[in-house]
C-alpha cells in the first residue's frame, strides 16, 4: 500500500505511510474514534467532540514537522523518523474512556502509561503489538512511550512535544477559542546531548522572537487549563463518571474490561450490567441528562501549601479516606452518601511545559523557567493557583447546602 493523504480540520492534508495506515486500521486504534479527546468538555463547548483518533493522527504529523526542522542541524535517518512517527501515532493507544478523569483526577485507576498490564496488552499482545513485532520496532516503541530519556521520546511526548503542538491547536479550535501559535516555533527545535531542546540563541545572543513564541505556547496551555480542562461543569461531570466507575469496580467490573470500551459503551455497561446498583445507573442517567451535581463547598490554594499537601495526601491518594469523608459529610447534613462527591486533584499543576530544556545565551542549557522571564513565572503561579477542591452535591438536595458546607468545613479541616 502506498502513502496516503488524509484531510484534517486542523492541519490540512496529512501524509501517512503504509505502516501507519495498517496500524490505524486495527480495531484497537479504530476504538479511539469513540473516545473524546476532552471527555465531558462537550457539555460546556458543544463542538468539543473531537476524539483521540484524530489527535493521534495529528500528533504523528507534528512529529514529522519537528523531525524535518531538526534535520537542518542533526541527521535523522528515515527509519528513525518512522519509529518516532509511529510512537507519536500510538501515544494514546492505551487510553480508556474518560482516561484522564479516571486516572489523574480521582485516581480510580493507574495512569495509562504506568499500567504495565495495559502497556503489554496494547503494545505486545494486540494486533498493534503483532504489527510492531513483525516490523522489528516493538521494543523501541514501548521504550519511547514509557518515557525513555532521549530526543525521540521527547518528540513524541515531552514537555514541548508533538502531542502538545497538536492538542493546543485542536482543543482551542474545537472549543471555539481564538488561540494559535506560529509555525515558526518548529525552526527552534534542535537536538543537544541526545535530548530535544528549543534553541533560543543565535550567535551567542538571546533570540527574543523565539522566546516570545515559546511563552505564547505557555499562554495557550494556561488558557485551556483555566477555561476548558478545569471548567467547573467538566469537573462535576467527570467526578460523577469517576464515582460511577469506582462503584462498578467495587461490584465486579475489572480494569481490563475497560480496554475495549468507548465513551458510549462504557455508559451502556454501567447502565445495564449493574442493575442491582441503582446509584451507578442514576449517576450515568444524570450525566446524560446534564443534571450535574452542584458545587457546594470549595477550597483553594489560599488554605496554604502545608494544608493543601495534607488534604491532597489524604483525599486524592487515599481512596477510602475520601469515601469516608463523603459518607461523613452526608451523615452530618442528613442526606444520602451517594449525593456527595469530593473532587480533590493532585498538586501537580505546575505548568510542566515551563520546564522544557532551552538553549540560552552562550549555548548553556536550562529549563525555560530558569530564563528569568517574569511572564513565565507569573503563568506558573497562575496555573498552580487553578487548584480547587470541590464538594459536589446532587441537585435534589441543594436545600441542604448550608448543612453540607458546615459538615465539609468540619470534616475537611
Amino acid at each position: 500500500m502506498s502513502r496516503k493523504l488524509i484531510r484534517d480540520a486542523v492541519h490540512g492534508d496529512i501524509e501517512v505511510s503504509a505502516l501507519e495506515i495498517e496500524l490505524m486500521d486495527t480495531s484497537e486504534f479504530q476504538r479511539l474514534r469513540g473516545i473524546k479527546q476532552l471527555g465531558t468538555a462537550y457539555l460546556v463547548f458543544p463542538s468539543a467532540v473531537h476524539t483521540r483518533f484524530e489527535h493521534s493522527l495529528g500528533t504523528s504529523w507534528m512529529a514529522h514537522q519537528i523531525v524535518e526542522a531538526i534535520r537542518r542541524t542533526h541527521p535523522i535517518p528515515a527509519d528513525d523518523e518512522l519509529v518516532i512517527r509511529i510512537a507519536a501515532l500510538l501515544h494514546d493507544i492505551m487510553h480508556i474512556p474518560f482516561g484522564h478523569t479516571l486516572e489523574d483526577e480521582r485516581r480510580v485507576l493507574p495512569r495509562h502509561d504506568k499500567d504495565e498490564a495495559r502497556v503489554s496488552y496494547f503494545l505486545r499482545e494486540s494486533s498493534v503489538g503483532r504489527i510492531l513485532e513483525r516490523e522489528g520496532i516493538q521494543d523501541r516503541i514501548v521504550g519511547i512511550l514509557k518515557g525513555k530519556k532521549d530526543f525521540m521520546s521527547d518528540i513524541a511526548g515531552g514537555a514541548i512535544s508533538a502531542d502538545l503542538l497538536d492538542y493546543l491547536r485542536r482543543d482551542t479550535y474545537f472549543c471555539g477559542l481564538a488561540q494559535n501559535y506560529d509555525t515558526r516555533v518548529f525552526e527552534s527545535f534542535v537536538v543537544d546531548q541526545n535530548r530535544l531542546v528549543v534553541n533560543l540563541e543565535k550567535n551567542g545572543v538571546l533570540r527574543r522572537d523565539a522566546l516570545s513564541e515559546l511563552v505564547n505556547l505557555l499562554r495557550i496551555r494556561y488558557t485551556l487549563s483555566e477555561r476548558v480542562y478545569f471548567h467547573h461543569t467538566k469537573i462535576a461531570s467527570g467526578a460523577m463518571i469517576s464515582k460511577a466507575v469506582e462503584l462498578a469496580l467495587a461490584e465486579g467490573l475489572r480494569p481490563e474490561d475497560l480496554r475495549s470500551l468507548k465513551d458510549e459503551t462504557l455508559f451502556y455497561v454501567l447502565r445495564t450490567q449493574f442493575q442491582s446498583q441503582p446509584i451507578i445507573r442514576r449517576l450515568v442517567e444524570k450525566i446524560e441528562a446534564r443534571q450535574l451535581y452542584k458545587s457546594c463547598y470549595v477550597l483553594t490554594t489560599a488554605i496554604g501549601e502545608a494544608r493543601q499537601q495534607e488534604i491532597v495526601h489524604r483525599l486524592h491518594y487515599g481512596v477510602e479516606a475520601r469515601n469516608e469523608a463523603e459518607r461523613g459529610i452526608a451523615r452530618a447534613a442528613g442526606i444520602e452518601a451517594e449525593q456527595v462527591i469530593i473532587y480533590c486533584p493532585s498538586i501537580g499543576m505546575s505548568l510542566p511545559e515551563a520546564e522544557v530544556q532551552v538553549r540560552l545565551e552562550g549555548g548553556r542549557l536550562s529549563p525555560l523557567s530558569g530564563s528569568n522571564n517574569d511572564e513565565i513565572r507569573i503563568l506558573k503561579e497562575k496555573h498552580k493557583a487553578l487548584w480547587r477542591l470541590f464538594v459536589l452535591i446532587d441537585r435534589s438536595v441543594v436545600g441542604k447546602s448550608e448543612a453540607v458546607r458546615r459538615a465539609a468545613a468540619d470534616i475537611l479541616s
